[in-house]
């Protein structure tokens, strides 16, 4: 019976460390490029963020308003402008604020699979989002640039969201 017990506890242990083994290794890698605000952010009040835009068919519509959400959110709390929302802002003079908008032009789901450097390639996912910051009043682009989010495990792709909304508020953050 103890023979038993031990061989269970043993494989239950060895599933878990395999299980953080590969957790570990995968993780999610954002990268992005902008061109360098036009005007200094500061000069600001406001942050207003839209529900993003997309011509790819298969991409979750609900990841269209939960980056921008995510992304509101987490600026909300660095307190640089004077109110940041997800959504139209009604109390703060358009030309103090800036409109970010935002398309998704590249999709890759993990279902996919490539071949690539002689070996097969599953379960990986991608995203690309094009971001362009606009006075609200004017239409003028201040800013325009683009984000990018991946992941070598398909499981993790909803934390691709997270990531992207954080490199996005960074990028503000740099151009406050």
């Amino acid at each position: 019976m103890i023979d038993r017990n031990y061989r269970s506890y043993y494989i239950a242990f060895s599933l878990f460390f395999l299980a953080l083994t590969f957790t570990g290794c995968a993780s999610i890698k954002t990268t992005s490029y902008f061109k360098p605000a036009k005007e200094k952010l500061s000069s600001f009040q406001a942050v207003q963020f839209e529900k993003f835009d997309t011509e790819i068919i298969d991409f979750p519509e609900q990841a269209l308003s939960r980056i921008p959400a995510e992304s509101a959110a987490l600026l909300a709390t660095k307190d640089k402008f004077k109110e940041v929302e997800f959504g139209a802002i009604e109390n703060i003079p358009a030309e103090d604020t800036i409109v970010v908008l935002g398309e998704v032009s590249e999709y890759r789901p993990s279902t996919d699979i490539s071949y690539e450097g002689g070996g097969i390639k599953f379960g990986e996912v991608s995203v690309t989002v094009k971001l362009a910051l606009v006075n609200k009043a004017t239409g003028d682009e201040i800013s325009s640039g683009e984000v990018n989010g991946f992941s070598s495990m398909g499981f993790l792709a909803k934390d691709i969201y997270e990531g992207l909304a954080k490199e996005i508020v960074k990028y503000i953050l740099e151009g406050y």
